[in-house]
């Protein structure tokens, strides 16, 4: 591939920050295209036809040879349907994708071929399309008269329906159509009239390139500082999600700007700034392989390299963009490189060569800018100010309706008011019996507001009477609970000596006692008082939770998942069984660590407990924890261990629920993680992911909540 010999760019911070933030890498969804194509290979018929077209949708600008494959895919799908409708739709489609791949002349026939039925069948949406397909291809072919008569019939369409974000867009068109033909001040006045509508219905569709057709229009008015303002706010409206034909257009709006600067003050370094802007666009064309925009850097490259009398690199940016556009139908740009090769071959002193190409350029400059191109061109925009001025006429006749109309309302309101004169007075006179009427009966309503104050006073005696016994009634409650706390704390700890006496007794008789049928018994005596070791342990932990005070620090939720492994280890792990973490970097909170630790704990112990030991299944246990936006932590525990019902998911969080008969400590675990999460103002939950398998859920907030001094309770 030809390359350019560029120079080693001066750009300051400033400019190389600017390109960081504006201009981010785009990329397919690649997700996306491949489930289309699986659900291709499996379609048919208008089912086909319809991820052929949304394949299409999604390659265009990204992949444009592949693009064109669905298209014409289902455009021959749409013909064997017989469907009219997706055959415009097809072949508009087709036409699009050809324009992108500069084949101009294909995608005119095509355009033309099915306009007639969008209009037969009354396709009002696509005929919309089609016209303004048309009018963008003939302005790349520099057939500007053509071009603004498929804008105007559009705009005629759109202003019909009055969408005036349709509207915007088609003056878009035609301020860019104008600009083509450097009549830079009627272009700014659509660009305007079509900002002022997007700004009226809040529609940003399209409007980075609107903002940005704008300042390439004031570089051409060498306002250039104002020309790089809206490109900025161009810029904005995409912000990280630019698409590759924005950054093309913005890096060369730039571009042309620093190189309108440099003009006037002749810096090399400004030149140098345009250079490194039009060879980062002229990049992004190349990508995309969008040849109109090459030519467009090339040309501007090709000037800024004649200006600092770098002939061989402006040479060679010539020769490349000529032979470029010669397969193209790229007339207007054609015109600047021939222009550009006289002028630095008359540089040069190769008045032969410069001779040759100053031919070339008149040939085909008066082949583009006809006379017929004129007059049609004129003929235009005659009819469309006809078709305006026929409106303003019909709206001042509609204005003069409306007063007649008026002037007869005003008439009949002067009769109906003398009628209603008559009926006032008619009216008065019962008026005033209606009032004595009401002069009585405000009387007794008088009565009746003293016999309903009284009963408000006796209600609210009542009421208060009521709020006395709820206060007396919470604190009897507030005063069971404490004792209820105590006694599961005394117990507990009352139990441990004699079970721990036991368990030592057992641990003995295990050394001592030879007899089989004796060992087993001491055995599953042992097992049963660990068990009830354990189920004490947990008690006193539901008791701890309750009446703890949180212990606020940042939370490392790896080294506390790296802990709770360990511990499980040492307790013993399945050998078949495969477990998985996921935690995203710089994932923390505040929160009190030993709660966080509580839940975690239990959360990945019951997976473990419940894994499936068929021998058939490949058990795991994944842990994700990831934060979002609100600063919130979720922690997800999923297996495909033996399964739990999702049915009644609230009872598996009650206290000694059991949902297993493998389950050895009597229902508590679930029932200490939801009262932990409570604690921390968090929330716990089960779901059955789609492949089927068990989820248990639990999100912290960014803080702890805050608590009440005077409800803490001390620690029993």
């Amino acid at each position: 591939m030809y390359q350019i010999l560029f120079k080693q760019s001066r750009l300051t911070l400033f400019f190389l920050l600017l390109v960081t933030v504006y201009y981010p890498a785009y990329s397919l969804d690649n997700q996306k295209v491949d489930s289309l194509k699986k659900v291709l290979e499996n379609s048919s018929g208008a089912q086909r036809y319809e991820v052929l077209s949304a394949l299409t949708l999604e390659l265009v600008d990204v992949d444009n040879h592949s693009a064109l494959n669905y298209a014409t895919q289902a455009s021959d799908l749409a013909t064997t349907l017989g469907d009219s409708a997706k055959i415009v739709k097809s072949y508009r489609l087709q036409a699009q994708v050809l324009r992108r791949l500069d084949d101009l002349n294909t995608a005119i026939d095509i355009l033309i071929r099915i306009l007639p039925i969008a209009k037969r069948n009354k396709y009002l949406d696509e005929e919309k399309k089609i016209l303004n397909g048309l009018a963008v291809v003939h302005m790349f072919r520099a057939e500007y008269d053509e071009a603004l008569k498929y804008h105007f019939q559009s705009l005629v369409i759109r202003e019909r329906e009055g969408k005036k974000n349709e509207i915007s867009i088609t003056l878009n068109n035609i301020g860019l159509v104008y600009f083509k033909l450097k009549n830079y001040e009627t272009a700014i006045s659509y660009y305007e009239k079509a900002l002022a509508l997007k700004r009226e219905v809040n529609d940003s569709f399209d409007l980075d390139r609107l903002l940005i057709n704008m300042g390439l229009c004031y570089n051409q008015l060498n306002n250039y500082r104002r020309a790089r303002d809206f490109i900025n706010e161009g810029l904005k409206v995409c912000d990280t999600a630019c698409s590759k034909s924005i950054q093309i257009e913005g890096k060369f709006g730039f571009g042309v700007s620093y190189f309108i600067e440099a003009k006037m003050t002749e810096d090399a370094a400004t030149y140098e700034n345009a250079k490194t802007f039009f060879y980062n666009s002229y990049e992004v064309a190349k990508e995309t392989d969008n040849k109109r925009w090459q030519l467009e850097n090339l040309v501007y490259l090709a000037k800024i390299y004649v200006r600092l009398n770098e002939v061989q690199n402006a040479k060679n940016a010539l020769t490349e963009a000529e032979a470029i556009a010669q397969p193209t139908e790229y007339n207007l740009l054609l015109i600047e490189i021939y222009k550009g090769f006289s002028e630095l071959f008359n540089k040069t002193k190769d008045f032969a060569q410069a001779a040759s190409y100053q031919e070339k350029y008149i040939h085909l400059k008066d082949s583009i800018y006809s006379e017929a191109l004129l007059k049609n061109f004129s003929r235009i925009q005659t009819e469309y100010a006809e078709r305006e001025n026929i409106a303003t006429i019909a709206a001042k006749e509609q204005v003069i309706k409306q007063q007649r109309d008026l002037n007869i309302a005003v008439a009949v309101i002067a009769i109906l008011a003398g009628l209603l004169v008559l009926v006032l007075q008619r009216s008065n006179r019962t008026i005033k019996r209606v009032n004595a009427q009401l002069s009585e009966a405000k009387e007794i309503i008088e009565e009746q507001n003293k016999l309903l104050e009284s009963k408000n006073k006796y209600l609210d005696k009542e009421v208060e009477s009521k709020t006395e016994d709820l206060e007396r009634v919470n604190q009897s409650l507030k005063q069971v609970n404490d004792e209820l706390d105590n006694f599961i704390y005394k117990t507990s700890h009352d139990i441990r000596g004699p079970l721990a006496s036991l368990k030592g007794m057992c641990n003995v008789a295990l050394l001592d006692v030879k007899d089989p049928v004796a060992l087993d018994y001491l055995s599953k005596l042992d097992t049963t008082a660990e068990r009830l070791n354990t189920i004490l342990t947990r008690l006193l932990i539901i008791n701890q939770i309750n009446n703890s005070k949180l212990s606020v620090a940042r939370i490392d939720f790896d080294a506390i998942v790296n802990d709770v492994l360990l511990l499980e280890k040492k307790k013993g792990l399945p050998q078949k069984l495969r477990i998985q973490r996921n935690i995203t970097n710089q994932t923390t909170i505040l929160s009190d660590k030993e709660l966080i630790r509580i839940v975690l704990e239990n959360l990945i112990d019951n997976a473990i407990k419940f894994y499936n030991d068929s021998d058939r299944v490949d058990s795991f246990v994944e842990i994700h924890i990831s934060s979002n936006e609100q600063g919130q932590v979720k922690v997800r525990v999923i297996d495909n261990g033996i399964g739990i019902s999702e049915a009644n998911p609230g009872k598996l969080f009650r206290m000694f629920f059991r949902a297993s008969e493998r389950s050895e400590t009597g229902g508590i675990g679930l029932y200490i993680v939801k009262t932990a999460t409570a604690k921390l103002g968090g929330r716990v939950g089960l779901l059955t992911t789609p492949e089927g398998f068990t989820e248990f859920y639990v999100v912290f907030p960014s803080t702890p909540p805050k608590q009440d001094e005077d409800s803490e309770k001390p620690a029993i």
